[in-house]
């Protein structure tokens, strides 16, 4: 399999192109304070919800695999991996940076995907959008 190496954006400038959010959970923060994100990567494809996975289902048609969590904070949360998907058409991109934002009742709902990659062609093959999996009841 052919890899695509993207070059990775630092978390501040990816911070601030998505509205600024610079910050990172306290020293005293404990796990259960940050919100988590809902993921169906596993055996079956069952949901569970996680705070810093390695690897995430982000949307429909893409994953993020291997990665590294440089900020998971209170209001948004940033690492690179690898980005998998259809529309990545048997390739993936190496390096990517997924960012998670948007929190809401303990949970983040948007995702972005930033990189040096073309943009999908299709409309429902997105780099930003919400987190479509369901909230524990």
């Amino acid at each position: 399999m052919r890899r695509r190496t993207i070059a990775a954006a630092s978390v501040a400038a990816v911070a601030i192109s998505l509205g600024g959010f610079a910050s990172s959970a306290s020293a005293d923060m404990h796990a259960t304070d940050v919100p988590k994100v809902s993921n169906s990567f596993g055996p079956g494809g069952e949901v569970h919800f996680d705070v810093e996975p390695a690897n995430l289902v982000i949307s429909e048609y893409s994953t993020g695999r291997g990665i590294e969590w440089e900020m998971w904070g209170p209001e948004v949360a940033v690492g690179t991996g690898d980005l998998y998907g259809t529309w990545v058409e048997g390739e993936y991109y190496e390096d990517v940076t997924i960012i998670l934002f948007a929190p809401d009742d303990g949970y983040f709902t948007e995702y972005a995907v930033t990189g040096d990659f073309e943009a999908p062609q299709y409309p429902q093959d997105k780099t930003r959008g919400f987190i479509e999996y369901p909230r524990p009841l």
